[in-house]
């Protein structure tokens, strides 16, 4: 500027002419101008500088406040995480490229009983002596080195005297360019929970250990029950075939229905124990449905008639004549609820209705009534009336009525096996209404009648051997007197060592074999039976006489090379249906 001013008053001094004035006039307004743009350019300049710097100063106050928020976030936020480790149950630790611990939270402090400052920085084998586990810290490097996460790692911990059992994840922790920079651990102390394991399974044991017994037991008591009891139903059956006078005959009558209820109940158990135990098998195969009605109707009536009951069999029109489905479990559901009518019916008639409630290409539901007009049920035992050992108040309500409670029990569980269901309607006094579903195929196939052969003596069988193998008298007398009925001579052996030797010196044509006898039992005399006859072309059929009848004994007898069995008690119709399937 002081330069421009001396430049002024020089050219002012060289004025000599009133032109030389106008034009140094003219310079001078030139340069005016251009001075009052380049004023008006500072001025522009300095008002957008002050306001940058407002907008910078305010851009500055702002992000001051930004960052102190998020600073404060960040606390909170830290002191919030802070606080879920710390009130985390499980374990968790941080550790870095080394292993050494960077952060751990209050469980894990408690866990090994030291203040932070005396984990952090450290390795797990710095803070416990006790700790050798090489795998685990190896799992540990796997996880640093490949970034790949491992779950449920248990091991056995001792701490402080006492050995913790722990599961535990472990992943790798990565820094915003991906890089691993140390490992997360979150371990569960499950310590109790293999406690309860170890419980359970020792349970577990005792509970099979208790099946095994109970089944052996329940197995004893069927022989030793089912033994006298084939006495007492085989005598009376050889005391019914000789003279007695009414009175005898009605004594005889008494025996042979007490035995009979007797057998019942054994069945009945022996049935439960099967059921829940799970051992309880169908035999689905098709069946003439007439035949087993027939069959029920015959059983059912001889008791009905002892109480002057009626008991009619009321079927549907167009019942299929061949279906596919257990037969001996339809007869045993209908025939206990049969019987439980006239049981508890002391007047009028019992009923069974069979009608079909769905066909759907040949695949058939039928439905069962089992009325009577006996006591019926009060309404407040209909509800637990299938439960296991539940029984019902006689109208004083001060005594229960007879039974086990075991027989509906067994009905709702055969029906639930066979995909049916049961229920009742009763009305106290009035009398009761069991039903129950099953369902059936259709079968084309047409059931032939298998033609029983006449009890008396059957000339046919003349002159066939028959060894009878008992270490009990009694029953070697029941024996030798059907097969005597039937026919055949009949040679007897007390025990297995006689019978083997009878069967090498004689040509046996049927041998009827006891299982439980001393000496040798009947498995014994099969096996030794059957090595003798290898390679030959002799085969003496051996039928298992046997009180024992639990689920597998029928594969026993015929893996040791038996041909069949039967089952004590026996009556004459069974012994000789299986005797002539093999003669």
């Amino acid at each position: 500027m002081l330069y421009k001013i001396q430049t002024l008053i020089d050219e002012i001094s060289t004025i000599k002419s009133y032109d030389d004035f106008l034009k140094l006039k003219e310079s001078l307004f030139l340069e005016l101008k251009k001075i009052g743009l380049e004023n008006d350019k500072l001025n522009f300049k300095y008002e957008r500088s002050n306001k940058e710097k407002n907008i910078l100063s305010s851009l500055l106050t702002n992000t001051s406040a930004d960052l102190k928020k998020v600073s404060d976030n960040l606390k909170i936020r830290a002191e919030e995480l802070s606080i879920i480790l710390d009130t985390i149950p499980a374990y968790i630790y941080f550790k870095d490229i080394h292993l050494k611990y960077v952060l751990v939270n209050r469980s894990f402090e408690d866990l090994l009983g030291l203040e932070p400052v005396d984990i952090i920085g450290k390795h797990l084998n710095d803070l416990l002596d006790t700790y050798h586990n090489d795998d685990y810290l190896n799992k540990e490097r796997f996880v640093l080195e490949t970034g790949k996460a491992l779950y449920d790692l248990e091991e056995e911990v001792e701490i402080n005297n006492t050995k913790h059992s722990l599961n535990t994840n472990i992943a790798s922790i990565k820094n915003a360019e991906g890089v691993i920079i140390g490992i997360i651990g979150i371990s569960l102390n499950i310590t109790e929970r293999k406690q309860n394991e170890k419980d359970l399974l020792q349970a577990k044991e005792l509970a099979e250990a208790g099946t095994l017994a109970k089944n052996e037991f329940i197995a004893s008591v069927s022989h030793e029950f089912r033994t006298p009891m084939n006495g007492i139903l085989g005598l009376s059956e050889i005391l019914r075939n000789t003279n007695l006078n009414n009175e005898q005959l009605d004594l005889l009558k008494g025996i042979i229905s007490s035995a009979d209820n007797l057998l019942v109940l054994l069945n009945d158990v022996l049935d439960f124990s099967a059921i829940e135990a799970g051992k309880m098998e169908l035999d689905y195969h098709p069946f003439d449905l007439n035949k087993v009605l027939n069959e029920i109707d015959l059983v059912v009536n001889i008791k009905a008639k002892e109480k002057c009951l009626e008991f009619n069999i009321i079927k549907e029109d167009n019942l299929p004549e061949t279906i596919i489905g257990d037969p001996s479990r339809l007869r045993q559901i209908i025939i206990n609820l049969a019987n439980n009518a006239v049981k508890f019916t002391e007047n009028g008639k019992v009923n069974l209705i069979i009608k079909t409630i769905k066909n759907d290409n040949n695949n058939i539901v039928l439905k069962f009534d089992v009325a009577d007009t006996g006591i019926g049920i009060p309404k407040e035992a209909l509800n637990s009336l299938f439960q296991v050992f539940s029984r019902i108040k006689q109208e004083d309500k001060s005594k229960l009525i007879a039974g086990t409670g075991l027989g509906l029990s067994i009905c709702k569980k055969l029906t639930d096996m066979m995909g049916g269901e049961i229920g009742v309607e009763s009305t106290f006094s009035k009398g009761s209404l069991f039903w129950f579903t099953l369902p059936f195929v259709i079968s084309n196939e047409k059931m032939t009648q298998i033609e029983m052969k006449p009890l008396e003596v059957i000339k046919s069988n003349a002159k066939k051997l028959i060894l009878v193998v008992d270490d009990n008298q009694i029953n070697q007398r029941i024996a030798k007197f059907n097969l005597q009925k039937m026919g055949f001579d009949v040679e007897l052996a007390s025990d297995g060592q006689e019978a083997l030797q009878k069967y090498c010196t004689n040509n046996y044509d049927l041998i009827v074999l006891d299982i439980q006898m001393p000496v040798m039992d009947g498995y014994q005399v099969a096996k030794a039976i059957r090595d003798v006859e290898n390679n030959t072309a002799r085969h003496t059929p051996i039928i298992a006489l046997t009180a024992n009848a639990m689920k597998g004994d029928k594969e026993k007898y015929i893996n040791a090379g038996m041909d069949d069995y039967i089952s004590k008690p026996f009556t004459l119709e069974t012994f000789s249906k299986v005797i002539n399937n093999y003669l």
